[in-house]
């Protein structure tokens, strides 16, 4: 009888979590609809952040190809932003975004995306790292 509520349990758990992803993802969709009407970055920095958490719970099998194009298409955006407004939160989220990419592409098994996102990566960091005039970023994934 323990066994059985144990995997009741570890059973909802998982369905909680899978609707928590999903309550990320939905709410990234708007932030990034957000930013399209009103032309600000600090929406799409938050979709990153938001993404991000959806990300905490995929696992090999429930990677979604499509969540690693938009955390992809988001890094473009930010890198583009921070590059032509000098916006340093908007480059340092462009590095938060191509590392989940890179995460997420490693786990779909998809090394020619992950080859692609690593090179913009290379350019988002090192664009910050002239912007700050830091070296000790983070890695990459």
């Amino acid at each position: 009888m323990a066994i059985s509520k144990k995997f009741t349990l570890k059973k909802e758990m998982k369905s909680v979590t899978g609707q928590l992803a999903d309550l990320n993802v939905e709410l990234a969709e708007q932030m990034i609809l957000l930013a399209s009407q009103t032309g600000e970055s600090a929406p799409l920095i938050g979709a990153v952040k938001a993404l991000r958490e959806a990300e905490g719970v995929y696992c090999q099998n429930s990677a979604p190809d499509k969540h690693a194009k938009v955390q992809q298409s988001l890094g473009d955006i930010l890198l583009t932003l921070g590059r032509v407004n000098g916006d340093i939160d908007a480059l340092d989220a462009s590095v938060s975004a191509y590392r989940s990419a890179i995460t997420l592409a490693s786990l779909l098994g998809d090394e020619p995306m992950r080859r692609e996102v690593k090179k913009n990566y290379a350019t988002a960091r090192r664009l910050l790292e002239n912007r700050i005039g830091k070296s000790d970023l983070r890695g990459a994934a």
